[in-house]
């Protein structure tokens, strides 16, 4: 659906918008069995995007470009002059029905990258110049074809690296966010009217909103727009993955654990204390969160060894960065007290697994049958995989914890803002509560339906735009 076309605060833009454009719209420098070029731009003292590859594409009935049914797959070749390039399949995109509103086409080549730069060095000479990151789909946003939100959401749908971002991306595309905002900002406007005409009707017998109505209406704005910053700020912290730091005293069997969660070697494992010099990296997917796994150096007090000390301080400082931090102890020996190896204060959340429960030592055999119902302790083989689906369970239960169900994915700018209004809406409360003179507390609400047209798109600046925009690829 065509969106209202954005009010922009200024208008200095870093490229100009009726230029022709050109992009690899595949990973460019790969070879594949297809590359896709897109093209844009609207007609002008030039022409039109078709009319500029006259000379470049010919079907075999020798139709150019501008001769071509749009919407429809057209095969025939590309050449420089007699210099043949390569066979494509064409598309033609008529403005304003097409992505970016304006005249459009893809070619479709094979996916060698020497085509691939031979046809975009054809298009440059013939006028065309390469997109910058984003430039269609910011060309789609100031043609009113897409909203702000969802031209953001764009890129998120792109770089989403799990289930989790992609639902998020998708809530954000289908303008969950945006709706929420213009709901807030009716209350806002509707709120503002009424100490308006406060203003105008002082000395009027008329019945305005009372004074619980009002702090209602604030609480509720001021409410729902922190609570969409608290949640962006936590799904942000996850955006990469959550960090699961693995720990334990050397020889505990923390590579093998590594190597059992991913189903294949990842970490050298021997008999020997200290084979894990430094952290180990590697990843894997949870209830559709991306989940980081670090198998770090044996923790321990007495080593003497400089590398391997060098290593354990690493494990430290991992820790602090982890969201979990899962505490290796080794089932085979007596007890001891783990957790005294750890930073004294760490914001990730422990969790305590026994290793080696097929070859249990007499006191863990005892604590284990003493609590048999004790979910703080899990016990495992890293050998046998005994205990492992109620460790991913564990898993499970902290990462949906960790990550918000409703959140969107929102740019720091959007987040300010969102703590702005917030932050506007207590003051206001605050000045109701005091009996301020209304002209104070519309200011406050002005201030905050200002910041909620700029989230929302309704009133855009470049500088947002290029920080949007500047976040996608080339061909985007």
């Amino acid at each position: 659906m065509t969106q209202k076309a954005p009010t922009i605060l200024s208008s200095k833009a870093t490229t100009s918008t009726a230029d022709f454009i050109c992009a690899p719209a595949t990973v460019a420098g790969a070879r594949s069995a297809i590359a896709v070029i897109r093209g844009s731009g609207a007609p002008g003292t030039r022409g039109s995007v078709f009319t500029a590859l006259a000379n470049i594409f010919l079907t075999p009935a020798g139709k150019c470009a501008a001769e071509l049914t749009a919407r429809v797959a057209h095969y025939g070749n590309i050449s420089d002059g007699d210099e043949f390039i390569d066979d494509v399949l064409f598309f033609r995109f008529d403005g304003p029905a097409s992505f970016t509103g304006e005249d459009s086409f893809e070619i479709h080549c094979h996916g060698n990258p020497l085509i691939v730069r031979a046809i975009l060095t054809l298009l440059y000479r013939h006028g065309f110049r390469s997109a910058e990151p984003g430039e269609f789909t910011r060309r789609a946003y100031l043609n009113g074809k897409l909203g702000l939100n969802a031209a953001q959401a764009v890129a998120e749908v792109i770089e989403a690296r799990s289930q989790l971002s992609l639902k998020a991306a998708h809530r954000l595309s289908r303008g969950t966010f945006r709706s929420g905002l213009l709901s807030l900002r009716s209350s806002l406007m509707n709120l503002a009217a009424d100490l308006n005409a406060e203003l105008d009707f002082i000395d009027e017998d008329i019945a305005f909103a009372t004074l619980d109505t009002k702090l209602a209406i604030l609480s509720r704005v001021e409410g729902e727009t922190q609570k969409l910053a608290d949640d962006a700020q936590r799904f942000d912290s996850i955006r990469g993955g959550v960090n699961i730091a693995i720990v334990g005293a050397p020889n505990a069997g923390k590579s093998s654990l590594l190597n059992r969660l991913l189903g294949h070697e990842r970490s050298i494992v021997s008999d020997i204390a200290g084979t894990t010099r430094d952290y180990i990296e590697a990843e894997l997917e949870i209830q559709g969160v991306n989940v980081r796994l670090f198998d770090t150096a044996g923790l321990r007090e007495d080593s003497g060894d400089t590398i391997e000390i060098i290593g354990i301080e690493r494990t430290r400082e991992l820790i602090g960065r982890a969201h979990i931090c899962l505490l290796i102890a080794d089932g085979s020996i007596a007890p001891t007290e783990l957790e005294t190896l750890l930073p004294a204060e760490t914001p990730a959340r422990l969790l305590v697994a026994v290793n080696k429960c097929d070859m249990l030592h007499a006191e863990w055999a005892n604590r284990r049958k003493d609590s048999p119902d004790n979910n703080s302790v899990i016990y495992i083989s890293a050998l046998t995989g005994e205990g492992f689906p109620a460790l991913m369970q564990a898993f499970a239960a902290i990462t949906a914890e960790l990550a918000p169900q409703d959140a969107v994915p929102l740019s720091v700018w959007q987040v300010k803002l969102l703590n702005e209004i917030a932050s506007l809406m207590r003051s206001a409360s605050n000045l109701l509560r005091d009996r301020e003179l209304p002209e104070l507390i519309a200011h406050q609400v002005t201030r905050a339906i200002d910041c909620m047209s700029e989230l929302t798109g309704e009133i855009s600046s470049e500088d947002i735009l290029g920080r949007i925009f500047s976040r996608f690829c080339i061909g985007k």
